[in-house]
């Protein structure tokens, strides 16, 4: 089963330098598991055009979509646009379409007055671009490149609106929580992985007042590789030491 894949980068010195919590990499990373999209990393990158063409062409060839979030603004260190441009090996055009929507913006926000020609810097993107999503606030799309703003409110919209283009089969999940630690239940947590290769399985400690010591996780797209790596991490648990067990 081929599963779609991506990986985002945030843009931005402000993350980077600690200015402003990243919102966008949590969100995108519950939605894209929503969505059955498989989510293989996630990189902070600052505002300069050679390390984000540079992230985008050693990424782009590994995954199915790659997101950023950030830098597609009119000011100065907004340089997201140009430099997927670059990694592409496109040219930046002005896009007549996006003219017009911020054109419209900016009267229907500023009473009626025409936008400023350094606002329409938001309009100059890679030849090829595509509106997708909303006519009056569309998203960025080129080639396997989502080019998403930074703002987190303004990103989950834009998000949101292509997130049809993306729904895949979902993974299914089962979870079992345990009264006992990690160390009793390692070398059979060990063999159970050995023997069931095709599905993904997670230990999770937790130290504060839970009512579980370790939650085991097993996922897969597969409900029946889940329901039967599920009963054999359930069968090999010490006696008494499952709490409960939800899902598939």
């Amino acid at each position: 089963m081929q599963i779609p894949s991506a990986a985002l980068l945030v843009i931005g010195n402000e993350v980077l330098s600690a200015k402003v919590s990243d919102e966008n990499g949590p969100f995108l990373a519950r939605r894209l598991r929503d969505l059955g999209v498989r989510l293989t990393a996630i990189h902070t990158i600052p505002d300069e055009p050679e390390e984000i063409a540079a992230a985008l062409a050693r990424l782009r060839p590994r995954c199915t979509w790659i997101f950023t979030a950030g830098g597609v603004g009119p000011t100065h260190d907004d340089v997201t646009l140009a430099a997927v441009a670059r990694a592409l090996g496109r040219p930046l055009v002005r896009h007549p379409g996006l003219v017009g929507v911020l054109q419209a913006l900016h009267r229907r926000h500023h009473g009626g007055a025409e936008i400023p020609e350094a606002a329409l810097r938001m309009a100059d993107v890679p030849e090829g671009t595509r509106l997708e999503g909303d006519p009056d606030y569309p998203t960025l799309v080129v080639e396997n490149v989502v080019m998403l703003p930074g703002v987190p409110e303004f990103c989950r919209f834009q998000f949101e609106r292509f997130a049809p283009s993306l729904t895949a089969a979902p993974f299914r999940l089962a979870s079992i929580y345990l009264r006992v630690g990690e160390g009793p239940i390692a070398a059979v947590l060990d063999r159970v992985v050995r023997e069931h290769p095709a599905v993904e399985i997670g230990s999770y400690p937790r130290f504060d007042g839970a009512d579980h010591r370790v939650k085991l996780t097993v996922e897969s797209k597969d409900e029946a590789r889940v329901v039967a790596a599920r009963d054999a991490l359930v069968a090999a648990m010490p006696p008494g030491s499952v709490i409960r067990v939800e899902g598939p």
